[in-house]
């Protein structure tokens, strides 16, 4: 069953409902009130019958002779009069009872004894009359009753057919209610079956740019068109997030398979020299045996490397902790030094490092600066120099690298934190092409920033800024 037609039969049973109350009420109501004036009425004829009526007779039968006044004078041929005496027998009636009687009850004798007037219905002959029964007094004492009856047939026959004007009428209002409910529901939810083939369009033509169109109020149907739009645009974000993640994670694989195939590729190379001449060649041997060992390093240093990032794509948190800043960029000069070879590594000013606390973890804070060191001491000539310097700024330690290296051509500046990715002017140089991207994981697991300035053939400044922890860990 769709909604429509469930929105279309609710509506319609609610409405039923609703009228068929009202009926019911209306009817009951219509009914109290004519049987009312009815009553009224045979009460205002009793009064009048009273004054016209007299009782002819003496103790111990007062009522042995009753002069009736002209009913005509009083109703129609459906109103009746009678007298009874105290035991409910007849003595007089009107002429259009055709001799029939009108019943009295134990209870409305007993109530006429007592001086009280009643009403009642009865059926006489088939036909239900309302009665007003009223005592009639001969020295102020109860000697019979007067009995005024109108036929409730016409009161009846007139709320029959009332009661199937209305069944018509709400049958007939309840069915335009249906009709109308359709209609108003199918053009309420018409808004919501285009977003319906909208969505159904973007999913079979998996066209996630695509967005629906909506140009009504701002209403539940606007807000539905406006939420699933949002959703699309997230959607489509992390799709294309996903492709460009496979296309990065095949690039990946290709990248690592070929630098790890280089090294695998001379080892095996110098251990099949080694088989054929390595015991009638000692300087070949050491030389073979040298080239061994150091792709052995180099590919230690790139697995090292590559598990590295693995971590951090896996979602890896470094462990912190609150780090005085001055001592590990004293340990980070200290190994600089041993192997900045030929090119003046100098320690700059530093003076705003100390006293600096970081909430860091210490080994991976002394990668990232022996990382930047070590790319700007690789591409720097045995002439240049390497600086490094720190300073504060709001809140933030700023530590530079600035080295007289080769530097960055433009071009090449928006991917060199990209894994494996090298430049042509690095491509002499041994490396990987990772460490720029461990150095930003690191940075970016500190909450810190890394940003470059470079210019070709003149140098490039690395700068690293992380937040500082306080002035002390106590």
């Amino acid at each position: 069953m769709s909604l429509r037609l469930r929105l279309t039969l609710l509506y319609s049973w609610v409405l039923g409902l609703t009228l068929l109350v009202f009926v019911i009420f209306g009817y009951l109501f219509l009914a109290y009130y004519l049987t009312g004036e009815i009553d009224r009425n045979i009460a205002g004829i009793a009064r009048e019958v009273l004054r016209s009526t007299k009782v002819v007779g003496e103790p111990p039968y007062p009522l042995r002779q009753v002069v009736l006044p002209n009913i005509g004078l009083f109703a129609g041929p459906d109103t009746y009069l009678q007298v009874a005496d105290r035991k409910g027998e007849a003595v007089a009636s009107s002429v259009n009872l055709n001799s029939r009687v009108l019943p009295l009850s134990d209870g409305t004798l007993e109530k006429i004894a007592g001086g009280d007037s009643s009403f009642e219905t009865v059926v006489v002959g088939g036909e239900r009359i309302r009665v007003f029964n009223y005592p009639l007094y001969f020295d102020e004492q109860v000697v019979g009753v007067l009995q005024v009856g109108r036929s409730l047939v016409p009161t009846i026959m007139a709320l029959n057919r009332l009661r199937l004007f209305f069944l018509f009428i709400g049958g007939v209002i309840v069915a335009l209610a249906g009709i109308t409910g359709w209609l108003l529901a199918g053009a309420a939810l018409r808004p919501i079956e285009r977003i319906t083939k909208v969505a159904a369009g973007i999913q079979q033509a998996r066209d996630l740019r695509r967005r629906i169109e909506y140009q009504g109020v701002d209403d539940e149907v606007g807000r539905l068109a406006e939420t699933l739009n949002v959703m699309l645009d997230r959607l489509e974000s992390t799709y294309r997030q996903l492709e460009e993640a496979n296309a990065y994670q095949r690039r990946f694989v290709a990248d690592a398979s070929h630098e790890l195939r280089t090294p695998l590729t001379i080892i095996r190379g110098n251990v099949e020299l080694l088989q054929k001449m390595g015991e009638f060649d000692p300087a070949t041997r050491t030389e073979a045996l040298a080239d061994i060992a150091g792709e052995t390093e180099r590919m230690s240093r790139l697995i090292e490397s590559l598990l590295a990032l693995a971590r951090a794509d896996a979602g890896y948190r470094l462990e912190k902790q609150c780090v005085l800043l001055e001592p590990v960029l004293e340990e980070v000069f200290r190994r600089a030094a041993l192997f900045s070879g030929e090119v003046d590594f100098e320690k700059g000013d530093i003076d705003d490092a100390k006293g600096v606390f970081l909430f860091a973890n210490p080994d991976y804070l002394k990668q990232l600066f022996l990382i930047l060191i070590d790319n700007a001491l690789k591409y720097t000539p045995a002439s240049g120099k390497v600086r490094v310097e720190a300073k504060r700024l709001d809140g933030f330690i700023c530590i530079s690298v600035i080295d007289t290296g080769i530097g960055i051509a433009e071009n090449d500046r928006p991917y060199i934190f990209q894994r494996f990715f090298r430049s042509d002017q690095a491509r002499f140089t041994a490396g990987t092409g990772l460490g720029l991207a461990i150095a930003e994981w690191i940075v970016n697991e500190h909450g810190g920033h890394i940003e470059v300035a470079s210019r070709e053939g003149e140098g490039s400044t690395f700068r690293v800024k992380l937040p500082v922890f306080s002035e002390n860990c106590s």
